[in-house]
């Protein structure tokens, strides 16, 4: 089978292309330049040049594949490559496999795929996207809602180590708001098998799956496994305090109290997260994975 894959060379559509991969699929990763290209090439992938809003190429690239995952999910591009592909997904068996986010739901526990969404304005627009989606009833769409993502080093995680601040000797992890809330998270590579589940599976029209592992820790606890690894200390910090690091519409998601079930996934799918939690990665040091140069 092949697919369709946007975001081949970003944190997320690196991972479900190595896993597409290690499933036998063919690989068509839309790229936008030689670098990119000469990435996706290397892990065995097929590269194409294509502009999102080249309809014509867009539309035949759909045609040709057996399912399109859209992982480079953007404010500004999304409505114009869904409307380029569309032609080539109608009246069709072939999935196209959309990257919301858990964050569209606002706070809440025990989250599920029928919880009413309160997105923050942030992501108000994946909302607007996933009805336009579900009203094609021609169209087989299926949209995947991840935690916070994390492994190898990177994703918004990363901020743990890179925010840390060392002076006179001892070194201080920051982390947002009281540390009370709590994070729903995903391995990538979790995430990623979760996609190839997902493309494989007999029916799998207008579905929706949430992706997240049984761990929601606070973010006082990501702190201070972030800092037993370097023997330092946890700082709380105000929105005000970390602004010129942290965007005032991240920190509003960042500081969302999440706890969700991904039961759907289990059921439906067998899709069992396997990987090591984020604390325990913190604890770690959150390195990358060096024998992988993909994710050097």
């Amino acid at each position: 089978m092949s697919v369709l894959l946007t975001g081949a060379t970003g944190f997320l559509g690196r991972g479900v292309m190595n896993a597409l991969l290690a499933a036998d699929y063919r690989v068509t990763a839309l790229v936008e330049d030689q670098d990119e290209a000469a990435e996706v090439q290397a892990a065995g992938a097929e590269a194409f040049f294509a502009d999102e809003d080249d309809s014509r190429t867009l539309d035949a690239l759909a045609l040709e594949s057996d399912g399109v995952i859209h992982t480079a999910t953007s404010h500004a591009g999304d409505a114009e490559f869904i409307a380029a592909i569309t032609p080539g997904l109608t009246n069709g068996d072939k999935p196209f496999i959309y990257t919301s986010s858990l964050w569209t739901f606002g706070s809440g526990r025990d989250l599920t795929e029928r919880s009413p969404q309160r997105p923050p304005a942030a992501v108000s627009w994946m909302v607007d996207m996933q009805k336009s989606l579900m009203a094609q009833e021609s169209v087989r769409s299926v949209i995947v809602f991840p935690g916070v993502v994390y492994g190898h080093g990177q994703g918004i995680p990363r901020r743990f180590v890179d925010d840390a601040r060392t002076s006179d000797g001892s070194t201080v992890v920051p982390y947002l708001g009281d540390g009370a809330q709590h994070w729903a998270t995903v391995h990538v590579d979790d995430l990623a098998d979760l996609y190839v589940r997902i493309v494989g599976a007999e029916s799998h029209n207008n579905e929706l799956y949430i992706a997240a592992n049984d761990d929601a820790p606070t973010v006082g606890e990501l702190a201070e496994a972030a800092a037993s690894a370097v023997g330092g200390a946890t700082q709380a910090e105000t929105v005000a305090e970390a602004a010129p690091r942290i965007h005032p519409a991240l920190a509003e998601l960042l500081l969302l109290d999440q706890h969700a079930g991904a039961d759907r996934a289990r059921e439906r799918l067998g899709w069992h997260p396997s990987r090591p939690s984020l604390r325990d990665e913190l604890r770690a040091g959150y390195l990358a994975v060096p024998q992988d140069p993909l994710w050097d």
